[in-house]
């Protein structure tokens, strides 16, 4: 009673759990410091990349440093305070957030959980390194489409009516029919593949913009991805690459005159202070795929592949619900900031006709089989003027 044994902490327990995390927290608040890291994070909310980033950065090297229960009480208020500055949902940012402190703790060189599974395990730091390599990733289409082309018929212009029919074909058989031969090619697996906010849309400054005509020798920024390109400029469009992070300057000094993205980007990003007419033309889809190594998912026992799979439907499931939601909210930000524009349906059968030339690029580029996009098409309804615009021009 009352014995210097008596109060011993517990073995592993360090100072800075719970009792000595608060009062450091407590002094660099004092300090300053933290307020000063809030400002800094929320000076770059005009280049979400750039944020995303540094935020991430930030994230896995407290993780590497310090364990979760550290990090949430110190940098934890004010990472998510940044976050939902610069327009993340204070869900997803606490995910990032969570999530990216325990990757941090099994993160080498000095991840703290890299070294404890280690020395569980018995077996060479080196050796744990190399099987903590990326066990699932995620990707856009497009950007998967630097390795493999398996899924790039999804990036195809109107290839969906809507999200909904996106959906359906996915949950029908496209998504089975995709993963198969993503195993058999490409030797990886693909748990999911995901809406990604929504179609895009076109955003400009110079006015209401009815029809492809009204586009005509338009600057409009543009990715490096060949469909992109090849879509605006179907339309009438010039295009001009521009780097992400320096879109919002290049619209607002008029060196191009809008953009191409989806409604919840551009209401995140403010670029209704630069591009405030929207025309709803839709046309690119943009999926993501969570996929990991084939072989990786093979050497997992069957409880942890079923498991996995198992996890990969319910998202699967429920993935689209969520999406809409949260473009919906963010797109509401908008409102009465933007003036968007319906085309009425021979004004958009002039955008999805018109698009047909950029097909004839994917054609070129060997990015989609015929037969496989013709199925995709005639399995939504109302699509059938469109299919026989894409054949009259050789596109399928």
């Amino acid at each position: 009673m009352g014995g210097a044994g008596a109060h011993r902490a517990p073995h592993g327990w360090h100072l800075h759990n719970h009792c000595g995390g608060r009062p450091f927290s407590w002094l660099l608040t004092r300090l300053g410091a933290l307020q000063g890291l809030e400002n800094w994070l929320v000076g770059f909310e005009h280049n979400i990349v750039l944020f995303m980033l540094i935020f991430l950065s930030i994230i896995l090297v407290a993780g590497m440093l310090a364990d979760i229960v550290a990090n949430l009480i110190i940098l934890g208020p004010t990472l998510l305070a940044a976050a939902e500055k610069v327009g993340l949902s204070d869900t997803q940012a606490s995910m990032v957030i969570c999530v990216g402190f325990l990757l941090g703790t099994v993160t080498p060189p000095v991840g703290i959980c890299y070294f404890a599974a280690s020395r569980i395990a018995e077996e060479q730091l080196e050796r744990v390194a190399v099987n903590l390599l990326p066990f699932i990733g995620t990707a856009s289409a497009a950007n998967y489409g630097g390795f493999h082309k398996t899924f790039e018929v999804m990036a195809l212009p109107y290839i969906f009516k809507d999200d909904a029919s996106a959906q359906k074909v996915l949950d029908d058989y496209l998504f089975e029919t995709l993963d198969k031969i993503s195993t058999e090619h490409d030797k990886m697996k693909v748990l999911a593949v995901v809406p990604f906010l929504g179609f895009r849309q076109l955003e400009t400054n110079v006015g209401e913009i009815r029809t492809p005509k009204d586009l005509k020798g338009t600057k409009i920024r543009v990715t490096k991805s060949p469909l992109d390109g090849a879509l605006l400029r179907s339309w009438g469009a010039v295009t001009t690459p521009v780097a992400w992070a320096e879109t919002y300057d290049a619209v607002q000094q008029k060196v191009v005159r809008g953009l191409y993205v989806q409604k919840s980007v551009h209401a995140m990003m403010k670029f209704h202070e630069v591009a405030p007419y929207v025309t709803l033309t839709g046309g690119a889809w943009t999926p993501m795929l969570v996929f990991m190594d084939l072989k990786k998912f093979n050497s997992l026992p069957k409880w942890g592949q079923e498991a996995l799979d198992k996890a990969a439907a319910d998202l699967r499931s429920k993935v689209f619900e969520i999406d809409a939601r949260y473009a919906a909210k963010m797109g509401a930000e908008n409102v009465g900031k933007v003036n968007y524009y319906s085309p009425e349906d021979a004004e958009l059968d002039e955008w999805r006709n018109a698009s047909a030339r950029a097909w004839l690029v994917g054609k070129k580029l060997k990015l989609y089989e015929v037969d496989q996009a013709l199925k995709i098409l005639n399995s939504q309804s109302g699509l059938e003027s469109f299919v026989e615009q894409l054949k009259k021009v050789r596109a399928l």
